[in-house]
């Protein structure tokens, strides 16, 4: 097996080549081109800054399929999650400057923040915001968030939080969530008295000198150069047109809402590498802010298999940032999942290394690919064909791999078509309508357009929903029952096992309205009509 030079120099410093980086530019370019090949990757840009000074900044393929234009170091790309880390250093901004306190109280500063259970929603703290631990289920609440176009707002979120259940132990279970990232950031609002976006442009952002970064919309002379979301269907690769770049601020901004180029990340990441000092001089952050951003807080999932893959011994969430050993390196990271926009960011303090891969299309094995093949050479690791080891893992692109179907939830009530026609509403997600269009039944959800499809009987009680819109990968089973009163109750659960878990369908409780009920102009038993602006922007 061989071994990495980077290895070998930490052995003996004074071997010939030691002041050669492990991985040279010319290897790393043809790593990420035959990376991008075989996964089908329209675009992508990859940084490296390693021991003072760039080792690689480069785009890769076009930031369209339908209009290609080269992608290059400043192209714009979605963060995703990347994003939590400017709202933490947002937090530890106003933490500096004596406005709030990690250990505050959520409800001091946002006096309309509820959960479920009112004793943790009196002991939640603001570092509970950010460390996946509040006791709520993976992806509780994300419906309101994607698929987008929809019309929820962030006062949606904090009203709806109320209403999601507890499933698990409070400051105990990881879970990861988005929601209460949205109010961190509305808690930025509330103690700075700007926007969310406006306070992260402006004293993170601005200061540190990213002129290709933007916490809220791409303005108009910088989205010739704008990253367009794809998905690989039969016919190949395609423009995500539901997920492409908006003119307004959206809800999950604080969450995973910003764009920003390659190059301006890798600053990004150098300023906090650099004790919170930017390359342009100015001090973002002090030393201990940056130090509290990066210490462990949950303990996540460490398999045997991650393990042996990392060479580690633990795995942990920070604050908007993942946190782990890795042949005997702490490596700080985070990666940011969007449909179609993946992102990773990752420092390695000890040897003055930043990486950075933003890619425009969603694609599992190619990431983990870019992340392990171009960070492992610089740990010491052994080499390995990461593209090749992942590719068995996932699957690759020309494989029809069919997702493993659920099958259909038993014991529920029988309920005729008439009594299941009409309007329904959950406390969080809203309402919904079912109604017989043609042939067969209707379901449409009132504040996510995209949300629209078919019911097909599946059993006594039980429909298989099937949504319009094919790209979402998420059809579902609905179940009707009955509660002590006689309300019709109507449940839901994923059809397959590898549906997301964004698709949060476990946390809704349907309830029907008794009589006629209006929604949107539209009475009982008549479909709903579109909302115009969202039809328009599908």
């Amino acid at each position: 097996m061989r071994v990495s030079p980077l290895l070998l120099c930490s052995v003996a410093l004074t071997l010939a080549g030691c002041d050669q980086p492990p991985l040279d530019s010319g290897t790393a370019e043809a790593y990420v081109e035959r990376v991008l090949q075989e996964e089908q990757v329209p675009g992508a840009a990859v940084g490296i800054w390693y021991r003072g000074k760039p080792l690689l900044l480069q785009g890769f393929g076009v930031t369209n399929v339908d209009q290609p234009r080269p992608v290059d170091g400043h192209t714009l790309f979605k963060l995703a999650s990347t994003s939590k880390a400017f709202t933490t250093a947002a937090l530890g901004l106003l933490v500096e400057d004596g406005k709030l306190e990690w250990d505050g109280r959520v409800v001091d500063y946002l006096p309309q923040f509820r959960l479920a259970d009112p004793w943790i929603t009196r002991e939640f703290q603001v570092v509970d915001l950010l460390t996946h631990r509040s006791g709520l289920g993976p992806g509780a609440g994300d419906l309101m968030l994607w698929p987008q176009p929809n019309q929820y707002t962030r006062s949606d979120v904090l009203s709806g939080l109320a209403y999601l259940p507890i499933t698990g132990s409070f400051r105990a279970d990881y879970a990861y969530d988005n929601l209460l990232y949205i109010v961190a950031g509305e808690l930025i609002a509330a103690v700075s008295g700007q926007s969310y976006e406006d306070f992260v442009q402006q004293e993170l952002l601005d200061k540190i000198g990213l002129e290709h970064c933007y916490a809220g919309p791409v303005p108009d002379a910088a989205r010739d150069n704008l990253a367009d979301p794809h998905r690989l269907e039969s016919e190949g690769l395609v423009i995500d047109t539901p997920n492409l770049a908006g003119t307004e601020p959206i809800v999950l901004a604080a969450a995973g809402g910003m764009h920003c180029s390659a190059g301006d990340m890798l600053t990004w990441l150098r300023t906090l590498m650099q004790d919170g000092v930017a390359p342009n001089g100015v001090r973002l952050l002090s030393e201990e802010t940056r130090d509290r951003l990066w210490k462990p807080e949950t303990l996540m999932p460490f398999s045997l298999q991650r393990a042996e893959r990392d060479g580690g011994h633990f795995y942990a969430y920070a604050l908007g940032w993942r946190v782990q050993d890795m042949h005997g390196k702490r490596v700080i990271h985070h990666t940011g999942s969007l449909s179609g926009m993946y992102a990773w960011a990752a420092v390695v303090p000890e040897e003055d290394l930043a990486v950075v891969v933003l890619m425009n299309r969603s694609a599992g094995a190619a990431r983990q690919a870019l992340m392990y093949g171009l960070l492992k050479p610089f740990l010491g690791a052994p080499e390995q064909d990461w593209l090749a080891y992942f590719q068995e893992l996932y699957g690759t692109p020309a494989e029809a791999v069919e997702p493993e179907l659920l099958e259909p939830p038993a014991g529920f009530t029988a309920v005729t078509e008439r009594e299941l026609s009409g309007h329904y509403r959950d406390p969080w997600f809203g309402d919904i309508q079912i109604f017989r269009d043609g042939a067969g039944l209707r379901w449409r959800a009132l504040k996510s357009p995209r949300l629209a499809g078919n019911l097909t009987p599946a059993g006594e009680g039980v429909w298989a929903l099937h949504w319009d819109d094919r790209s979402l990968n998420a059809d579902a089973w609905m179940m009707a029952d009955r509660s002590e009163s006689g309300e019709l109750l109507l449940t839901m659960q994923p059809k397959s096992r590898g549906t997301d878990f964004s698709y949060d369908f476990h946390d809704l409780r349907f309830v029907k309205f008794a009589g006629e009920r209006h929604l949107n102009g539209a009475a009982s038993g008549a479909p709903l009509q579109e909302n115009p602006v969202s039809a328009a922007v599908q």
